[in-house]
């Protein structure tokens, strides 16, 4: 997809992404300034996720859950609150300052339609009430990115491939091929062939990221730590051969593109009710079912096709875990295996980034998502939510517009 289409001239608009994913570990925020000849990053922040707001995050996302109307009223709320507050300060202490905040939101539930579905469409959910957001920073929010695509018939995720392609422009300028994989909460793979070669881009969710690794690591550390760092306790423990082939059979891992998961789909009692398990080998054992669902998909929908790829560059907090990240490298021995920091680009900042690019693109009416979510005809691209400054920002829209 071309940028330029439809827009003339040269005028920038600056927008901060905002990203708070799966794992609910932290805020991150990237602004750019984005035009139409492409995007360049101005300055980057993150800010923890409060201890108790994450905790009431993650009881809402227990299989088999009952919350209240009003209660998920005011989560919505509260999350909306804590986005403001929190992307106030940031943007008070850098410049430039934004003219537009784009918040994918958090999301606490994703139930994707059957996979080529006619006629079900699915749903899905990310709280933090944007216009509290607006009310906050008296700025214009992009949000409700994947509403769009679902209406369309698509899978709502991943969205992030869009931006994965536009990146693959200069991580693969000899057209070996590549993939670009984002290990968050739940993993995503994007597959970028070479251009000009006629093949399509693949993409999907792959399972669990770091999900069950973060909850291994707080069970074994009965609440210490929210996460394994540096795979530290992964490397203490021994892996559950039994329990990593009862949870591979699940039968997501079979289904082909398009598709998409969340925590809905593999909560983290599939993993200890198939293993014994509850010291360091927990999380090991949870590490390797990362590993292994990532490398089966490559072997299944990429390598085992003999599609051209050289190069696997991973992002998201998963590339900051060292026995992760070997573990990939001795599965896949065929391909390089690298974290996109190798290429200059920070692993933590992609998503983020992403989405700013996003809500830029929103506000020209471009649809997110692409023929790897499923999604047929047009996909309204995101909700707008007027701030202070709205007027501003649409006299620099009109300076794109034909």
């Amino acid at each position: 997809m071309s940028l330029s289409a439809g827009v003339r001239g040269s005028p920038s608009l600056r927008v901060l992404g905002v990203m708070t994913g799966t794992s609910c570990d932290a805020l991150d925020a990237a602004c750019i300034e984005a035009n139409a000849d492409g995007w360049k990053l101005l300055w980057s922040d993150s800010s923890p996720y409060p201890s108790r707001l994450r905790a009431r995050v993650l009881a809402l996302q227990r299989a088999h859950v009952k919350v209240s109307l009003r209660d998920w009223l005011e989560l919505h709320a509260e999350l909306g609150e804590w986005y403001g507050k929190t992307l106030a300060a940031l943007i008070a202490r850098h410049r430039p300052a934004p003219q537009v905040i784009a918040n994918h939101g958090q999301t606490v539930g994703h139930f994707p339609a059957p996979s080529r579905a006619r006629r079900k469409k699915g749903t899905t959910l990310q709280l933090g009430d944007p216009t509290r957001i607006a009310h906050a920073t008296g700025l214009t929010v992009v949000a409700g990115f994947r509403d769009g695509d679902m209406a369309a018939g698509g899978q709502g995720a991943p969205l992030v491939p869009l931006f994965h392609r536009l990146l693959a422009r200069t991580l693969d300028p000899d057209g070996c091929g590549v993939a670009i994989h984002n290990i968050g909460g739940i993993s995503n793979l994007t597959y970028v062939p070479p251009e000009g070669s006629g093949l399509e881009l693949i993409a999907f969710d792959t399972g669990p990221g770091n999900i069950w690794i973060d909850a291994a690591a707080s069970a074994v550390t009965r609440g210490k730590l929210k996460m394994d760092r540096g795979g530290r306790l992964a490397q203490k423990g021994r892996p559950d051969y039994r329990a990593l082939r009862a949870v591979l059979e699940h039968p997501y891992f079979a289904k082909p593109a398009p598709k998409s998961t969340g925590r809905d789909d593999f909560p983290f009692s599939l993993l200890t009710r198939e293993t014994r398990a509850r010291d360091e080998s927990l999380v090991t054992t949870a590490t390797l079912v990362t590993v292994e669902s990532i490398a089966e998909a490559y072997e299944r929908w990429v390598l085992g096709r003999q599609l051209p790829l050289e190069r696997i560059y991973f992002c998201g907090g998963g590339a900051h875990n060292p026995v992760l990240l070997r573990a990939l490298a001795d599965r896949l021995p065929s391909v390089q295996v690298h974290t996109i920091g190798s290429a200059g680009l920070d692993p933590q900042l992609i998503e983020s980034q992403a989405f700013a690019m996003y809500g830029f693109m929103a506000l020209l009416g471009h649809p997110l998502g692409g023929d790897w979510t499923g999604a047929r005809g047009y996909g309204p691209p995101a909700h707008l939510i007027p701030g202070e400054n709205w007027q501003e920002v649409v006299a620099t829209i009109q300076g794109f517009l034909r």
